[in-house]
């Protein structure tokens, strides 16, 4: 059956309501053919510790997908230089050379990522078109997720490469886009190759809904600390030197305050989370995230934690207390971002009537990976992705659209970007890698 017949009887079927008018619905259409194409393949993630890239055949599969795409789009405009790369850790790079004459514009980067959750049922994904509030959505039959984070921000960053290969007309400096490994489990910045990937600007394609940019995000760090117990009866424990693991790791989690405890903030507050205790013989292990929007805050939160150590060595001098694990996970993007970068999207939003809204993200990005890595951090744009990470979730295509048109202002907006970034309005530039 065409896919316009069985739409129209989907629509029969839903009884949602009138569909939603949009400006370009041959721009839905080609939107809802590459989203549809995407997450019927089963690129899912898996939560384990293996250095494996990519550790699913699914997720190499959606990587040749794409190149074959790309390469398709090339071929079809007949530009040249375009350099298209599948790493060997499953990243796809693209890098559409510059066609303005000034060599100072800023290299523009975009990113998303390939994988999807594992976090709900995948497998057998069946895209199903319907109508949600009168508008066009992507759904499945709620047995599976759809894969709408992040297959929406694969589908607008294609077309909008696509466009930018058949137009000339499109001024536009440097552009970089990869299309990232294993980010649903945290570790999409891990094999990144900054020689074909390193913009001056970024702008990450993965966010939620149909008008939030994310511009701030936590830093994450992980705390993780060894309690090597010594076993003993207790009847003679003190001459036979117990050493009891179990109280040193209570000991510690005890002694992060209340407050900063996760249920206990919010908004632009940070906390510490002792959130898993593992015991194996006489050693327990407490696994911790730190987590901080300020940097004096974190600051204070390795003070609290280190005090927690302390008093643990202190207390119980049988346990050999040992801090495995102090590392940054993920970075807060504001430190390092392009300065124009608020001011860019602000503009051409308002250039194309789009509403948007500026949030913090009590969470990560692919581009706060990025950061910690290194690499300048950027922005999370909206995909028009709905209730990730569950069955229920779905694909707005026209927000999906609203998202093309803003990344399709963005590319020749950074082309006239003078050289030399604006100051930024509030906090300064800060090197990431050197936190």
């Amino acid at each position: 059956m065409k896919k316009s017949a069985l739409f129209s009887l989907l629509l029969l079927a839903g009884g949602c309501g009138c569909l939603h008018a949009t400006g370009n619905p041959e721009l839905e259409q080609r939107l809802e053919g590459r989203l549809i194409r995407y997450v019927t393949i089963d690129s899912q993630s898996k939560d384990n510790k293996s250095d494996e890239f990519p550790m699913t055949d699914g997720q190499h599969r959606m990587a040749l997908a794409l190149q074959e795409d790309i390469e398709k789009e090339i071929a079809a405009s007949g530009a040249r230089n375009v350099s298209v790369t599948l790493s060997p850790f499953n990243y796809l790079y693209v890098t559409i050379p510059s066609n303005i004459s000034s060599d100072e514009a800023p290299v523009l980067g975009f990113s998303c990522h390939l994988d999807v959750t594992p976090e709900a049922p995948g497998g057998d994904i069946r895209p199903i078109a319907d109508v949600k509030d009168g508008r066009r959505i992507i759904r499945t039959d709620g047995t599976t997720l759809l894969g709408a984070d992040d297959k929406c921000g694969c589908s607008i960053l294609m077309e909008a490469m696509a466009t930018v290969l058949a137009d000339p007309s499109v001024p536009h400096g440097k552009l970089q886009f990869v299309f990232c490994p294993n980010e649903d489990i945290g570790r999409a910045a891990e094999k990144i190759d900054t020689a074909l990937f390193s913009p001056d600007i970024l702008f990450d394609l993965d966010g939620a809904g149909g008008k939030e940019i994310t511009c701030a995000n936590f830093t994450a760090k992980g705390f993780n600390v060894l309690f090597k117990g010594r076993d003993a009866h207790p009847a003679d424990a003190k001459a036979e030197r117990l050493g009891d693991a179990t109280a040193a790791a209570a000991t510690f989690i005890a002694s992060v305050p209340a407050e900063y405890r996760p249920e206990n903030t919010e908004g632009r507050q940070g906390y510490i989370h002792p959130w898993d205790f593992s015991k194996e013989g006489t050693d327990v292990t407490v696994t911790t995230r730190v987590r901080y929007f300020d940097r004096r805050e974190g600051e204070m939160f390795d003070s609290i934690l280190m005090a927690a150590v302390e008093r643990c060595r202190s207390t119980f001098p049988n346990v050999e207390t040992e801090i495995i694990f102090d590392g940054l996970q993920y970075e807060n993007v504001e430190y390092s971002m392009h300065p124009d970068s608020r001011s860019l999207v602000e503009k051409c939003a308002a250039d194309n009537g789009l509403e948007i809204v500026f949030a913090d993200e009590r969470g990560g990005t692919t581009a706060a990976m990025f950061a910690a890595r290194g690499l300048k951090g950027g922005m999370c744009i909206f995909t028009g992705q709905h209730h990730i990470h569950s069955t229920a979730e779905y694909a707005d295509l026209g927000e999906m659209a609203d998202a093309y048109r803003l990344v399709m202002s963005l590319i020749p907006a950074v082309s006239r970007l003078s050289p030399t970034p604006s100051p930024l309005s509030s906090e300064p530039v800060v090197d990431s890698a050197a936190l």
